[in-house]
């Protein structure tokens, strides 16, 4: 493979796992088409951008030149691979600047619902504009015609075999916050130890690498998704790669070929009164074969120029 793939906005501890032979093909760049800080970008980008032609030297006032720059480098046969992107205008103003043959994606890892005001309308305007969409969630994928590319995660650096709590969570309230305190309270009952993290100010929050560390250090991954949401979260991923048990509310998880009721408890399902038992027995390894599936050297071949 000679042609590149541009990846904006990829979670960078993932993508810094792929195999040196793919990586070397794969040029990533941060989140720089996200709505500018000032107000004076925000109006003008408004009232300007995506309405009529402009020349690349105009858009250095809302885009980092060094980024925008890297990204109109792709030519005929390469591949640009956007995390979410959804403003139409900034697609069409992007689309429009680059040569024929360059094949453009873009991959929803939220559900839609969240995402869009009126999904079935925006997305149908984004393909028009030459771009081949796709998601994590089979619902989503089957009724807004996308490609279901699924979940993925990678192999962690290490693994610690010290715990220092039984149950773990991180994640934004959402619309769950009322069934992450059921579940809580289930637990502490059971005499389990949980550390949940549900940050409400963005000086709660914590970055990527001190969750998977604290994440580590427990013995179970709690994953309670949104409403109407089927896909998997990445939770269950990490806690396949990372060997730990998982209590989840999501049913579809089922259908998936790791799954296996040793090491996965489906709350609103599961009979409650056993999940003390549940977490006391040992976790079941999977398959190496299994997991090499759903890492991100497989996920992103999806993408990669043909």
């Amino acid at each position: 493979m000679t042609h590149k793939l541009y990846v904006v906005s990829p979670p960078a501890y993932i993508f810094d796992r792929i195999q040196p032979e793919i990586k070397k093909h794969i040029v990533c760049l941060p989140d720089f088409l996200r709505f500018p800080p000032t107000k004076i970008k925000q109006l003008t980008r408004s009232l300007l951008l995506g309405r009529l032609p402009l020349p690349q030297k105009i858009l250095y006032f809302w885009f980092p030149k060094q980024q925008l720059d890297v990204l109109l480098e792709a030519s005929q046969g390469d591949a640009i691979l956007f995390y979410e992107c959804c403003n139409l205008r900034v697609l069409r103003t992007i689309k429009s600047l680059l040569p024929d043959g360059v094949s453009c994606h873009i991959y929803y890892c939220n559900p839609i619902q969240s995402i869009f005001t009126s999904p079935a309308v925006q997305l149908k305007a984004i393909k028009q504009q030459g771009y081949q969409l796709s998601c994590f969630d089979p619902q989503d994928a089957k009724k807004y015609h996308l490609t279901l590319t699924g979940q993925y995660f990678c192999y962690p650096e290490s693994l610690s075999p010290d715990y220092k709590y039984d149950c773990f969570f991180c994640g934004l309230p959402k619309d769950r916050l009322e069934e992450l305190c059921a579940l809580e309270k289930l637990l502490k009952e059971n005499a389990l130890t949980c550390q949940f993290i549900i940050p409400k100010r963005a000086e709660e929050r914590i970055d990527y690498s001190s969750y998977l560390n604290r994440l580590s250090q427990a013995r179970c991954v709690i994953d309670i998704t949104q409403k109407n949401q089927l896909g998997l979260t990445r939770r269950p991923l990490e806690a396949l790669f990372f060997n730990k048990k998982l209590i989840t509310n999501n049913p579809n998880i089922q259908s998936y070929d790791f799954y296996n009721p040793k090491n996965i408890f489906i709350f609103g399902k599961d009979p409650t009164g056993k999940i003390k038992d549940f977490m006391q027995n040992p976790i079941e390894p999977v398959a190496d074969s299994v997991k090499k599936k759903y890492d991100i050297n497989e996920w992103i071949k999806h993408y990669l120029p043909k």
